[in-house]
């Protein structure tokens, strides 16, 4: 795969995530900290991303760095994807029995 096939492909697994999530470009762009002209140019393929940006994508938006450059999806379960999910009314609960399976396997 060359260059340009990469962000191609690179920028239609954000534009999906983003779209899946409900977000804008210009609140993608605002929580990586860069222009919404330059995140697009990102979504349509015609700019990479940095290793910074791509760092900032895995933890303030959840999306793994593994899936993004290659398309395959890890199997690991993130814990901070799964407490986002949860209803706000159960986050707290469900995050006390994670902290206390995970002393339990310690």
């Amino acid at each position: 795969m060359d260059k340009k096939e990469l962000y191609l492909a690179m920028g239609e697994r954000l534009r999906e995530y983003r779209i899946k999530k409900g977000w804008s470009q210009e609140d993608m762009a605002k929580t990586l900290g860069m222009s919404l002209t330059y995140y697009g140019r990102i979504e349509r393929g015609q700019s990479g991303i940095s290793l910074e940006k791509l760092v900032l994508l895995n933890e303030k938006v959840g999306i793994d760095p593994t899936y993004l450059l290659t398309g395959e999806k890890q199997s690991a379960v993130r814990f901070d994807v799964v407490l986002d999910k949860c209803p706000k009314s159960k986050q707290h609960d469900l995050n006390q029995l994670i902290q206390y399976a995970l002393k339990l396997v310690k």
